[in-house]
């Protein structure tokens, strides 16, 4: 329950963090989800991923951009369930360490 984790601990404490990478994930009460609209979001979903929907990604990114929230979606194609491969890659630090609280 990771990528669910991320979002919905940054909905019920959306001044507690700086940025958010939810890989895989979704959000039991994503009416709530503009809360995070001021978090910088970077977020992850393989198409082929046979455990959680990418529609639940897709519903929360939706939201997000609506409530004009600050979101990149990467679509993973053809990738499965098992992407934390992801964070071998020094893009998403590089990202990360540029976010900031105001």
């Amino acid at each position: 329950m990771g990528g669910y984790g991320v979002w919905q601990t940054a909905v019920a404490y959306p001044d507690k963090f700086a940025a958010i990478v939810p890989l895989c994930g979704g959000c039991d009460d994503s009416t709530q989800i503009c809360r995070i609209k001021q978090v910088p979001i970077w977020t992850f979903h393989g198409t082929a991923d046979d455990v959680i929907p990418i529609s639940e990604t897709e519903r929360l990114v939706k939201r997000l951009e609506a409530c004009k929230g600050n979101v990149k979606f990467t679509r993973l194609e053809k990738e499965g369930h098992g992407i934390q491969y992801v964070f071998e890659d020094q893009a998403i630090y590089d990202w990360l360490l540029n976010q900031h609280k105001e």
